[in-house]
């Protein structure tokens, strides 16, 4: 099977899909389709393959010491004159110069089938417009996780890009892209030192002290994209609780936008919903004698928030009432509402401890904080419109059971003894 350009597959994933087979040649990348942003070469170099291969090759050899070696090697080329593919090239040969080819010219091992240890090296392109982003992942030995390296070039021009200069011709905002992966990083730091120190593999207390953010600027990063809108960053760290280095690849959405610099203060806060759409259609809690409220804390973990959602319904002469307490992870990312309407740039994702149930949350234009509740069931969505139980102007009494009314008064009082 020869070797052929995909779509970006996730890091995970990518070990299995290295294998490839057949002797030294080249390997077209041609183009598939015309769209915007894509993983295959744009229409106007139809006729002339972008991308080849430099080296293909697969098979198991003897090596010189006795050990046998498994060789699944496929590396690109750049085909373009200009001297900045040349030295592009020149990078990518070294790859092979280093770890490859003492090996390529041995005999052919007795079992294929059997191998002491694995070289692999694979690419993946992706595109926009004339523009690519090739990564290359090198895997030395077994388990161990593969290294990245990337280069983003112009064809049109010929030039080398930085990732900084690519995603501005993409319409991206780099900060904000960057503000995004280091609190994905970051969090995913913390979460695997927390489990660390509950193994007693770090010393309590050393939940913050990981050093995640090593790269300077983006620049240093290799990165893909896909046609729906994201760009998936590269980031090998040292796991704390698997004592060994691993790639993370977190996915943003291109339109990611910077967090505003008071966002806990617009948004830690207890909500009460004035609005629930779900299928039954459109109701004010109060008209049904029920109340739901939304409390959102900061937790301990970088980027994660405690989101607590508390249903109570006013059936006399009791209250009978029902909460729920997960931990939302901050996303980059707009929520489309049911309307159509989308919200700010953000979005804390809450998931049930079965996996069977979301909640979205995220802050729409007018300041009212908007949850999406999926479940797995056709039908079963539902969406909540909230407002902050201390903003009683904007909410009046709209949110107060009908049951109830005249026994607050509107007011700081009302929202404690609403909360109680």
């Amino acid at each position: 099977m020869k070797h052929k350009a995909f779509r970006w597959i996730p890091a995970v994933l990518l070990a299995a899909l290295l294998a490839g087979c057949g002797a030294r040649a080249a390997a077209s990348a041609r183009p598939a389709d015309s769209r915007e942003l894509k993983s295959t070469p744009p229409d106007s170099m139809h006729a002339t393959a972008a991308i080849t291969e430099q080296y293909t090759l697969e098979k198991v050899v003897q090596a010189e010491n006795g050990g046998t070696v498994r060789l699944n090697i496929h590396l690109p080329r750049l085909e373009s004159d200009s001297a900045d593919a040349a030295r592009i090239n020149a990078e990518i040969t070294r790859l092979y110069e280093y770890d490859v080819q003492e090996y390529a010219d041995c005999p052919e091992a007795a079992d294929p089938d059997s191998w002491d240890i694995c070289i692999e090296m694979n690419w993946n392109a992706s595109w926009y417009g004339d523009c690519v982003s090739l990564v290359v992942s090198n895997c030395y030995g077994g388990t161990d996780a593969p290294f990245y390296q990337g280069w983003c070039f112009d064809f049109e021009s010929g030039n080398q890009l930085t990732v900084t200069q690519l995603l501005q011709r993409m319409g991206a905002d780099p900060a904000a892209l960057e503000e995004a992966l280091y609190r994905d990083v970051k969090r995913r730091d913390e979460l695997d030192r927390q489990t660390a120190c509950e193994r007693g593999l770090l010393p309590p207390g050393s939940l913050k002290e990981g050093n995640t953010a090593w790269w300077a600027t983006l620049d240093e990063l290799p990165l893909s994209f896909d046609e729906t809108g994201n760009v998936t960053f590269f980031v090998r760290r040292f796991s704390a609780s698997r004592e060994e280095y691993v790639n993370d690849a977190p996915t943003i959405p291109l339109d990611a936008q910077s967090l505003p610099q008071d966002w806990e203060q617009q948004v830690l806060a207890e909500w009460m919903a004035v609005t629930v759409v779900s299928e039954e259609g459109r109701f004010a809690p109060a008209d049904r004698n029920e109340s739901y409220t939304l409390q959102l804390k900061k937790a301990e973990i970088t980027g994660t928030v405690t989101v607590t959602f508390a249903r109570k319904e006013y059936v006399s002469p009791q209250i009978q009432s029902a909460a729920e307490t997960r931990t939302g992870e901050l996303n980059a990312g707009a929520v489309t509402g049911w309307d159509g309407e989308k919200s700010q740039g953000w979005n804390l994702k809450c998931l049930s401890e079965d996996g069977r149930n979301n909640w979205t949350i995220s802050m729409m234009e007018d300041g009212s904080l908007l949850m999406q509740a999926t479940g797995l069931k056709k039908g079963s969505t539902v969406w909540y419109v909230f407002r902050r139980t201390g903003a009683w102007d904007d909410i009046g009494f709209t949110a107060i059971p009908r049951r109830l009314w005249g026994t607050y008064r509107a007011g700081d009082e009302a929202a404690k003894a609403f909360a109680g």
